[in-house]
């Protein structure tokens, strides 16, 4: 069985693991093809792949700086409950999803309700916390040419 090295075609399904609650939507796992080696993938990841195979599962703790960063004082806001959409779900301690003027979806997590307004934090609900990320091996192959200049080329645009 390949083991996972420099010009490596790899294949993972990560998924991050809060110790708190927080929307389903920062829960879902996420796939991920790229050639090892070539493309730019957090190198606690890379570190913790080198030489493992395909089926294997792999559980690593990022911290806040290799993950979603620190929390920023400065996400925290006031708002009116006036602007917004949904005001009837404000629940303290609760994360509120909130479509933006484009139709993106923006999630905050209601700190206060007072007098026609919320403080809320935008900031990731993993910012400034250790993550866990559990890993499985999906694919481990000989990167073809193709994809090693494909990858190449993402690098240089990234």
């Amino acid at each position: 069985m390949q083991k996972i090295a420099r010009d490596c075609f790899v294949r993972i399904r990560y998924k991050p693991v809060f110790k708190e609650d927080v929307p389903e939507a920062f829960k879902r796992p996420i796939e991920i093809g790229f050639v090892y080696g070539r493309e730019r993938i957090p190198s606690p990841i890379e570190e913790a792949i080198l030489n493992k195979s395909s089926g294997e599962k792999i559980k690593i703790t990022l911290k806040p700086e290799q993950a979603y960063g620190p929390h920023l004082p400065y996400l925290i806001k006031e708002i009116e409950i006036s602007s917004l959409k949904n005001p009837e779900n404000l629940e303290i301690g609760k994360w509120y999803i909130e479509k933006n003027r484009y139709g993106e979806p923006t999630f905050f997590k209601v700190l206060k309700i007072e007098e026609g307004k919320i403080v809320a934090d935008f900031n990731h609900p993993g910012a400034g916390k250790e993550i866990e990320l559990e890993i499985e091996i999906l694919e481990v192959r000989e990167a073809s040419p193709t994809e090693v200049l494909i990858a190449e080329f993402r690098s240089c645009h990234t």
